[in-house]
This record gives structure tokens, C-alpha cells and sequence, in this order.
């Protein structure tokens, strides 16, 4: 049998610069900025039978809040194609009652 003999410094070296993928990173480094960022949107109406909610990406440079203005905007527009609400055709008097980021 043939041993190789590897300096720890070198082996060291090579644990810095390829960690093992199954390595748990270190708390606050995770690299979030690749998943898109979401609101979930709930509305409520007279006219419909319970909760419309409807999660939606949030572009960069928006927030959770704009983001539900316009799906309410939409939900009250009876020009607005977009379906919300398992494809209701309820338009106007929807009421926006939460906004949640994740």
C-alpha cells in the first residue's frame, strides 16, 4: 500500500478554497438575493364568498404594499384582463385587509 504524504497546510488550503457543498454556511452569510422576494395579498369583498389572497413576486425597487395596491387596483378595474381570486369576474368593491412580505 502506498501512503501519500500531504502537508496539513496544504490540505488546509484546499478546505478554504472548495468547502464541501454540505458544509452549513455560516449565520448571515446565505445568498437570499437570488430568490424573489414575495407579498401575499388579502382582500376581502362583499360580493364574494370568502378571502382572495394572491402572492406575487415584488420587483426590485417595490415593496409588498405596492405590489397588493395593484392587484387591488386591478381587482377594482372592470377593464383589468388579469385573474385574481380562482379567476373571479367580481370587479369593484374589493377592500385590500393585509399585506405579508416574505
Amino acid at each position: 500500500m502506498i501512503l501519500f504524504h500531504i502537508p496539513l497546510t496544504l490540505v488546509t488550503a484546499l478546505l478554504f478554497l472548495h468547502p464541501p457543498a454540505d458544509l452549513p454556511r455560516a449565520p448571515g452569510k446565505l445568498d437570499d438575493s437570488k430568490a424573489p422576494q414575495t407579498a401575499t395579498c388579502s382582500f376581502s369583498n362583499v360580493r364574494y364568498s370568502g378571502w382572495c389572497r394572491s402572492t406575487e413576486n415584488i420587483p426590485e425597487g417595490s415593496t409588498a404594499d405596492e405590489v397588493c395596491q395593484k392587484v387591488l387596483n386591478c381587482l377594482n378595474d372592470t377593464g383589468c384582463t388579469k385573474t385574481y381570486c380562482n379567476a373571479t369576474d367580481v370587479r369593484g368593491g374589493w377592500k385590500l385587509e393585509k399585506v405579508e412580505a416574505q
